[in-house]
């Protein structure tokens, strides 16, 4: 009973720094409905992440997770490729992170108790740190959006 509830808080903390609910301040959905679209693609610092290709990131491992909860490999990570994906165009890459999202909240809510503690395929971790890490991961490009987005709206 007790996993069963750590899988919903885990999928609960997804949500809150999605959606709504983050305790450190904006989540996702509430930096993306306040940047102009204007703006996404610009870099807010040499070799900086645009914004853009940073929800395209978050997006490819949102992807990847939600493959690896089915019981398929995780995909490796190759620091050079990471962020050589061609660019998604704004509008279409919000609605497919949107759906993304949704997505991996279910998987995580649903995700069956009893491979919480089984290895992720490709890797030397459990399924519950890799579900704690996604929610983790999140966080960080979350603040680096927010801090791309305050670095250009400086500049205007």
């Amino acid at each position: 009973m007790a996993e069963t509830r750590l899988t919903e808080r885990i999928a609960d903390a997804y949500r809150a720094v999605t959606i709504k609910g983050a305790w450190y301040g904006p989540t996702v959905a509430e930096l993306l409905s306040q940047i102009p679209e204007g703006v996404v693609t610009k870099q807010p610092a040499p070799e900086a992440n645009t914004i853009s290709a940073l929800l395209q990131h978050l997006l490819l491992w949102n992807d990847r997770v939600v493959v690896a909860s089915e019981g398929k490999p995780l995909a490796k990570w190759e620091a050079e490729k990471e962020w050589a994906e061609p660019a998604i165009p704004w509008k279409e890459l919000v609605e497919r992170w949107n759906r993304s999202r949704d997505l991996l909240e279910e998987r995580i809510r649903n995700f069956p108790v009893e491979n919480l503690g089984k290895t992720v395929l490709g890797r030397d971790y459990p399924y519950e740190h890799m579900l704690r890490g996604i929610v983790d991961h999140t966080i960080y490009h979350a603040g680096q959006i927010s801090m791309a987005w305050g670095m250009l709206r400086r500049r205007k």
